[in-house]
């Protein structure tokens, strides 16, 4: 598993620089930079998406199809540490790293 540090206070699964879901999948299967990869697990708070965060998970698993980073091992992410922050108007793994 991996240690996950999110700052996308926007997203209904954040909690303290962390998320609440099991697990999330990153999406980017032509991707050639950070910013080009996204968090398909990302969803907005508001008022038809409320928190169901009760408790973050430092450790989860990370399906991933950027198929062009060095961590993405058969459609899963094996880095130690992986950042997922605001790309422009979405949330995408600024750990990516190009092969």
């Amino acid at each position: 598993m991996t240690n996950l540090k999110c700052s996308v206070h926007s997203c209904m699964h954040h909690s303290g620089d962390m998320c609440c879901k099991p697990n999330i999948k990153v999406d980017g299967p032509r991707a050639q930079t950070a910013n080009e990869t996204n968090c398909v697990s990302y969803a907005p708070k508001g008022a038809q998406n409320r928190a169901a965060c009760t408790t973050p998970n430092e450790k989860l698993e990370i399906a991933c199809s950027a198929v062009e980073c060095v961590y993405n091992q058969n459609s899963k992410c094996l880095a130690t540490n992986v950042s997922i922050n605001t790309t422009g108007d979405t949330a995408g793994c600024s750990t990516f790293t190009k092969r």
